[in-house]
């Protein structure tokens, strides 16, 4: 089993898109995992109200009616 270290810091973009981290307890040469997560600011009403168009879509619909009909070939349960 491996040590793992979870670091959680908010940073904010700065004009050259370049971000500083200091990350202790790592030594030199070790590799580390990085994960960058963007808040674009999107609400969690404005991604519910475009669920909802997306539901009224004619192609969104098509789409979901060919998965479900890919889906009835493969599951026995036939949702």
């Amino acid at each position: 089993m491996f040590p793992m270290l979870a670091l959680h810091e908010t940073l904010r973009m700065p004009d050259d898109h370049v971000l500083h981290l200091r990350v202790p307890n790592v030594r030199k040469g070790e590799e580390v995992e990085v994960l960058v997560l963007s808040k674009n600011g999107d609400t969690h009403a404005a991604k519910l109200a475009l669920i909802a168009e997306a539901a009224r879509d004619p192609l969104y619909q098509k789409d979901m009616d060919d998965i479900a009909n890919d889906f009835a070939y493969v599951d026995s349960e036939h949702f």
